[in-house]
């Protein structure tokens, strides 16, 4: 505390003084006050991170590796078919496809993953400290298969172990629904008409063991996993594909990779014959028409030559013939494949407009050598045409069979364009949580909060502490700064427990740092008041528990070792206690005195103290 001595009216305004500078020396008090403040929460931070580093549940990941190949590897690259089947597809839409539900809902339903069992531990600490436990004795379950009602979906029943490797399953309400063995089908048919099925292939625990069994939404697991799949690429351009899966299983997890892959690879498969199989179905139904349409051109021929008799065609219209066969087989093929890209692609395609372009150059061509056909003998025009009936039915019948085949072929032998490079291995260990980097952060954090709090403290706090402030702001002297001290602490406290009978620091201590600011204090006091009329000390506080009963008993003593006679009067008639600090009682007092029950000389009580005399409250 600072002691300021008055002996005038305060002044009305107070000189201009810049609080904005920034005191290290300050702030590191402030720091230094509050250390025990800002270790307490370091501790409390630390050991919740500690509590969370050791009881979060650890999460596993496990990774595969897989290939995208810009042209397919069916082997059979000899065959234009494959060629025309063979498409680049982007990287970034084979990683969708892999994310997509697709993919993901044929995983959950092949592994079951939308069963969900998990053992009943005790709050807190249990599932901690049962992963700690040998694997022997750990609480362990396996349902591979849970067949309920839809209404009952994300329904918790609740499984409890019978001993002998038989179970009990109860309801939300606590009701028995079914008994069952391990091993064996478990059924039982519900209140409402519907049917409960299920297969606990393992169960381990100590008797009467509980579990929670449920079967959520199979959209929830599909988005769950979605959750915890991660795919990359591996570089620019390389086709390489990084999967990932993360959960706390670390078997399931690689489990869970591998089967992504195989799925994904057995979709590709798919995706990439489904084009072949649809165009065997329209070789399929167009075969039949076109060998019928080539019988009926044959049977038109010969019945022509049986009318006409033998009849050759001369070398030059045979050579139109075969131009003309070639011409029209052509143009039969360019035609079946712009049905093909027609699929694909809008007539306004460079595609579709080159191979119209080609089908229009061949027309004309086919359309000079029917003027030459025409300027023939009418029997060799009519001969020519049903050659050229048989033979252009001959040679599209011959293209869509070979077609057929060769696609039957590319079928067969597809393997889509991708590939499992690294199948997973079970992870050894968690990728989180890391227990170093947790407690780290909880340290830093609990210290970060200990000096917030410091401040905070500091700036709630009222009074002024700086003895400096007084005389800037107010213009009144500072004669002396008295430091807190912990043996009046301690001397106060015996004086409760009535282990001594007064409190007095300049008595028990006289060289305590406190009562030698008292010694400066009478110093300055003594010049301070040569000029003042009378000897007369009014010690006064802005608030209860400064201090003024302290300074006033130590002051006391330090005047009377002087050879000075002191007079020290209780003015806090409410909660005066300067009685205690001597050993004294508080009747006839002041207010005694006051009121006239008494006379001047009944309220003066001699102290233990050479030359102090105390005027106490009074009752």
């Amino acid at each position: 505390m600072s002691i300021a001595l008055n002996n005038g009216p305060l002044p009305n305004s107070a000189p201009d003084v810049d609080d904005e500078e920034i005191n290290l020396g300050e702030l590191l008090g402030v720091v230094i006050e509050n250390r025990w403040l800002i270790a307490a929460t370091t501790v409390i931070a630390l050991f919740f991170g500690t509590y969370k580093a050791y009881t979060e549940v650890p999460v596993y990941r496990a990774d595969g590796l897989l290939q995208v190949e810009e042209n397919s590897s069916a082997g059979m690259a000899n065959l234009e078919v494959t060629a025309m089947l063979e498409e680049y597809t982007p990287v970034a839409g084979e990683i969708e496809i892999l994310r997509s539900r697709s993919v993901l809902g044929q995983v959950v339903k092949n592994l079951k993953l939308d069963i969900v069992a998990v053992p009943e531990y005790a709050p807190f600490i249990g599932e901690a400290l049962a992963r700690r436990m040998p694997a022997s004795e750990r609480p362990k379950i396996r349902v591979d298969s849970l067949d309920l009602p839809d209404s009952m979906r994300g329904v918790s029943l609740r499984l409890q172990m019978l001993g002998e490797e038989r179970y009990e399953i109860f309801d939300e309400e606590g009701g028995s629904v079914l008994r069952g063995t391990v091993g064996e089908q478990a059924i039982t048919t519900l209140r409402d008409g519907g049917e409960l099925s299920i297969f606990v292939s393992e169960l381990q625990g100590d008797p009467d063991q509980g579990f929670f069994v449920y079967r959520i939404p199979e959209q929830s697991a599909v988005r769950s996993l979605q959750g915890r799949v991660s795919v990359s690429e591996q570089g620019d351009w390389s086709g390489i594909l990084s999967l990932s899966v993360s959960g706390t299983d670390r078997e399931s997890v690689s489990k869970q990779v591998d089967e992504i892959a195989n799925v994904y690879v057995q979709q590709n498969v798919s995706r990439k014959s489904a084009e072949a199989e649809k165009t065997l179905e329209f070789l399929d139904r167009q075969l039949p028409l076109v060998e019928q349409s080539l019988d009926a051109a044959e049977l038109a021929l010969n019945a022509y030559r049986l009318e006409k008799g033998s009849i050759d065609l001369p070398l030059e219209t045979q050579t139109i013939l075969q131009t003309i066969v070639s011409l029209e087989s052509q143009i039969n093929e360019l035609r079946q494949q712009r049905e093909k890209v027609i699929l694909a692609f809008t007539p306004e395609h460079p595609t579709v407009i080159a191979l119209d372009r080609q089908i229009g150059r061949l027309n004309r061509e086919l359309d000079g050598l029917n003027a030459q056909v025409r300027d023939l003998p009418n029997t060799q025009q009519e001969l020519l045409g049903l050659h050229r009936e048989v033979e252009v039915k001959t040679a599209l019948y011959t293209s869509l069979l070979n077609t057929a085949q060769e696609l039957q072929v590319a079928k067969a032998g597809t393997v889509g364009n991708v590939r499992v490079i690294d199948y997973a291995v079970t992870p050894t260990s968690p990728i989180s949580p890391n227990k170093n980097r947790i407690m780290a952060l909880a340290l830093l954090m609990g210290g970060f909060i200990g000096v917030a709090l410091a401040f905070a403290r500091k700036a709630l706090q009222a009074g002024v502490e700086d003895p400096d402030l007084i005389e800037k702001h107010v213009n009144v002297p500072v004669y002396a700064t008295v430091a807190h001290s912990k043996r009046q602490d301690r001397i106060y406290k015996d004086l409760k427990a009535k282990e001594k009978k007064r409190a007095v620091l300049a008595i028990e201590a006289p060289d305590d740092p406190a009562i030698e600011s008292l010694r400066n204090l009478r110093t300055a006091l003594h010049f301070g008041m040569m000029d003042v009329k009378n000897n007369c000390i009014m010690v006064v506080g802005p608030a209860p528990n400064v201090g003024k009963s302290f300074v006033c008993v130590n002051l006391a003593t330090v005047l009377t070792s002087n050879d000075k006679k002191v007079l020290l009067i209780d003015g806090d008639l409410r909660r005066g206690h300067l009685h205690e600090y001597l050993g004294l009682p508080r009747t006839n007092g002041l207010s005694e005195f006051i009121s006239g029950e008494i006379p001047i000389g009944d309220a003066l009580h001699e102290t233990s103290v050479p030359g102090l005399t105390l005027i106490p409250t009074g009752t």
